[in-house]
């Protein structure tokens, strides 16, 4: 068993630790530049997008306080967000400006820069040391429970991303992704564990927002790939993340992160078919 290194594009470093500056002043946007290295001429689409939901997030108190910068990149996933010496750099893929989603993903990521600011525990650098002595994994795995952490932090993103009035297209959203897990089965169990999580994570998100009830048929779907890869598991995987405290002491997300583990620790090694 090995500790648990966390994925690296979380563990940076944060000066200020203080908590949410609720404001509703009207103030400049942070989004300082944006440069699109696509050539497609995005920047205006991007900055009227982070203004609009810069607004949005403000009028519930919320803002981010650290400048942000923004690159247009050709990249296989969404976007992502770095943030290092009181800045952010928000990456938004070629893909997610010329989609519908483009609003959602960029409240998304504020709602991780946010968390970075105010010292969150599912953010800070600091926790992240704890966990990394605290949380044993065997090697096999290290990558499959990284994801599972990214999703624990997502989880507290989406907290304050829901905020800006998006929760009408989350079961749209988190219905295509547990359906394009359909055929995502491999020999390897860890691999299935994982995916497990991940639709674990998405019934979780929409319990927790009360957008789902027991009965939906999407549940059904996430069960069936458990059945398919001899797993029973996806059930306490989103009542695992639909109660996640939404302020948790350091000791307490450290104790939530070993949680997980183990559950997935049990998911992989139990053999109920």
């Amino acid at each position: 068993m090995e500790g648990f290194a966390l994925p690296r594009f979380r563990q940076l470093p944060i000066r200020d630790r203080r908590t949410f500056i609720a404001s509703r002043r009207v103030s400049p946007s942070m989004l300082t530049a944006v440069l699109d290295r696509t050539g497609r001429n995005g920047s205006a689409k991007l900055r009227s997008t982070f203004d609009e939901v810069e607004a949005r997030l403000a009028s519930h108190g919320f803002r981010v306080r650290w400048p942000v910068s923004a690159e247009i990149v050709d990249i296989p996933i969404m976007g992502a967000t770095k943030s290092v010496k009181e800045h952010h750099t928000l990456f938004v893929s070629a893909g997610a400006l010329r989609s519908v989603a483009l609003d959602g993903l960029v409240a998304h990521e504020m709602g991780h820069m946010l968390l970075t600011e105010s010292g969150h525990a599912s953010h800070s650098p600091a926790v992240f040391g704890q966990i990394g002595r605290a949380v044993r994994i065997p090697p096999a795995a290290r990558s499959v429970f990284g994801e599972a952490f990214n999703h624990m932090q997502d989880i507290y993103a989406d907290d304050l991303s829901f905020l800006a009035g998006l929760d009408g297209r989350a079961y749209g959203f988190f219905s295509s992704w547990v359906k394009g897990h359909r055929d995502s089965a491999r020999r390897d169990r860890w691999w299935n564990v994982g995916v497990s999580v991940s639709n674990g994570f998405a019934l979780g998100n929409l319990v927790r927002h009360r957008i789902i009830d027991s009965e939906d048929k999407l549940w059904e779907e996430a069960r069936s790939f458990d059945r398919r890869v001899r797993l029973r598991s996806v059930d306490e995987f989103a009542r695992f993340f639909a109660a996640l405290p939404s302020d948790p002491k350091p000791r307490t997300f450290v104790s939530g992160v070993q949680a997980l583990a183990d559950s997935m620790s049990r998911a992989h090694d139990s053999r109920m078919f």
